[in-house]
Formats: C-alpha cells, structure tokens, sequence
C-alpha cells in the first residue's frame, strides 16, 4: 500500500476505463460501489446524529428497520452477478449491530467484492473483526478522547470509551496491511480543543489517519465562527508533525466549508448515479448518500424483487434518463466536486486533446 497517497481521492473512477466509455455513450452501468445500510437501529444516541436532525424529513426512514436476512443474501448474490466491485456498510444505525453481518460479510469477501465498514467501533471485536481484518478499510467514528466528554456526545456510559480504545489496538495488531484502519472526528465546540490528543492517541494506537470534518448545522458558519481559525492553524501544525509513510492527518474541515454551502447543482447530468447507490435497511435502493431515505430519491424497491431486476427494469432506465440534478438536487452533495470533475472530462472538446 502507497501510504503517501490519500484513500479520499477525486480520481479513483479514472481508473475505470469501461464505467467512463459507458458513460460517454449514455449507457447504462451496473454499480461499481455500493454502500449498504443493513440496520438503523444503533446502540448509540449521538445527538448530532443526522436521522435525528429536525431540519430533514427523510419521510422514508424508521428507526427499526433492517435488512432480512434472505434478502441481504440474494442482494449479495445479485452483486457478484452484476460485477459490483466494493461495499461498505454504514448508518442508517451501526452496521455491526445488525445480526447478519458476519454472514454477510464472510458471503462478500467469498465473492471477491472489495469490504469496507463505517462504525463506532464498539462491536469491533471477536469475529467481526477477524473478518474485517481482511477488508480494505475500516473507520471508526471517535468525537472525544475524554471518557466523561465522549459519554456525553454519544449518550452511553463511560466506560464505552476505554473499551473502544482497546479495540482499536487490538484491531490495530490483526489487521491486514492492506486494510486502512482510519478514524473520523467530527469537530465541534464541545470537542476542538482535544484535536491534537486524539491524532496523537490514534497514531500510538495504530491508526493510519485521522479524518477531521466538520459538525454541521443550520447555520455552519455562524456555529464555526469562534474557533474556525484555530482549528484550521491546529490541523495544519498537526499534519506537519504527524504525517509519516504509516500515518496521516486528513483535514477535511477545511474543505469541508466550502462543499457544504453548495446546495444547488451547476450541471443537469449525475454521473455518479449512474455506478453508485445506496441500499437501505428498508431494502429500497436510492440514489445517493444525501438521497437515502427521503422518496424523491428512490430508485427502486427490492420488497418483492430482487436487486439485479429492480436496478436493469424499464422503470429505473426512464428514471435515470429523465433525471436532472438541477431540478431535483437541492440539498448538500457528497458527490458534488466529483460529479463536476467527471463531467467536465465528458464534456470535453475532442478535437483539441492532443494540445496537452
């Protein structure tokens, strides 16, 4: 593995020749990537959680659902069929809690897709983490380094946080190589001022990055403004310290600003849409990340079809052609500088490509 390079590049769907020829001749694609929600319920209760926010009405989501078993193993089986070539699990709830997941990942490492997990870590032990010890990369989400602190945010006892270190390092020791075991802390006023210990804690502990973002609200800025700065100065003298062939910092918050203002679309064509979804707990399958759980943003349903028909029926094609992101995109877009980048390469002017 090139520790030297970041796991958050724009770039990796150039090296997806076919997706990008397909792309060019308005085909349709399988999906390339598919991140699968297999439960929202969560033995946790953080109170930024974006399922609690009262500012979205995601009028598809409850709470309690998950994924049945028979469904998540003919999903997979659709996935091998369709070439999709990684997963992640993600919230939804926490993906660890969900009772199938070992089965559930055993049945996609099997199959030879490319595993990934987003959790908090607590259940990140035993078998679990044997098996993920084998994916390509695992992040922990950690909002505090102090045990009272981290209590608080997350709604749990205090010694949630002691044991969630230890799995870290125990995990840390089994892992494979080529598995990138990355921790995300989201900053706000409750937690800054612990930047610099939690990255050096990480790193002692065997991480391989930190990701720093920001906690967002309805008024970012405004929540931001007192400590923006010193952060910002903090995550750079960090990363100047720290970075090393085996461990970096990755400052997101910086950017992070400036991503999350652009709620409306500049561009009509969704290229991302075209190879990568969701699947919910609710077995509906939606377009995007920022999409899931609100019915304006599903793509098709798998209560009673399999995945493999649902995403190749006559029903999806027409949804995918007459789908405009200027219309119907009108809220934060993970995908957005990706969707520019990809689209400004499809539009390009063939007849000067030579003048490098």
């Amino acid at each position: 593995m090139n520790r030297n390079a970041t796991p958050y590049s724009q770039l990796k769907i150039f090296h997806h020749k076919e997706l990008l020829e397909k792309l060019e001749n308005a085909q349709r694609c399988n999906p390339l990537y598919i991140r699968i929600k297999p439960t929202n319920v969560c033995n946790h209760n953080c109170y930024y959680c974006h399922y609690k926010n009262p500012y979205l009405t995601l009028d598809e989501y409850n709470p309690k659902d998950m994924i049945p078993y028979e469904k998540m193993m003919e999903i997979i089986s659709d996935m091998k069929k369709m070439g999709v070539k990684a997963v992640t699990f993600s919230g939804g709830g926490e993906p660890l809690v969900y009772p199938y997941i070992e089965e559930a990942m055993e049945q996609i490492l099997a199959a030879g897709i490319d595993l990934s997990v987003i959790t908090n870590g607590s259940m990140l032990k035993g078998k679990k983490a044997e098996l993920l010890a084998n994916a390509k990369w695992v992040r922990i989400s950690i909002d505090s380094i102090n045990a009272a602190n981290y209590a608080k945010i997350r709604g749990i006892g205090e010694d949630a946080l002691p044991e969630l270190l230890k799995n870290i390092e125990a995990f840390a020791e089994i892992k494979k190589d080529s598995c990138e075991l990355g921790i995300n802390f989201v900053i706000g006023k409750e937690n800054y001022m612990e930047i610099e210990q939690v990255a050096e804690t990480m790193k002692s502990s065997g991480a391989n990055h930190v990701k720093f973002a920001p906690l967002f609200s309805n008024d970012t800025e405004g929540y931001h403004k007192d400590i923006k700065n010193d952060v910002i100065a903090k995550l750079d003298e960090l990363g100047k310290r720290l970075n090393d062939d085996q461990f970096k910092i990755i400052d997101l918050y910086t950017s992070d600003f400036d991503n999350y203002e652009v709620f409306k679309r500049t561009y009509s064509r969704c290229p991302i849409k075209e190879f990568v979804c969701i699947i919910a707990a609710n077995s509906k399958v939606y377009y995007c990340h920022d999409k899931a759980y609100l019915s304006d943003g599903c793509v098709c349903d798998l209560n009673g079809q399999s995945f493999y028909n649902g995403w190749n029926s006559d029903e999806v094609t027409k949804k995918f052609k007459k789908f405009d992101a200027m219309k119907v995109c009108g809220q934060h877009c993970v995908y957005d500088s990706r969707n520019v980048l990809i689209n400004s390469y499809l539009d390009m002017d063939l007849n000067h490509v030579n003048f490098v």
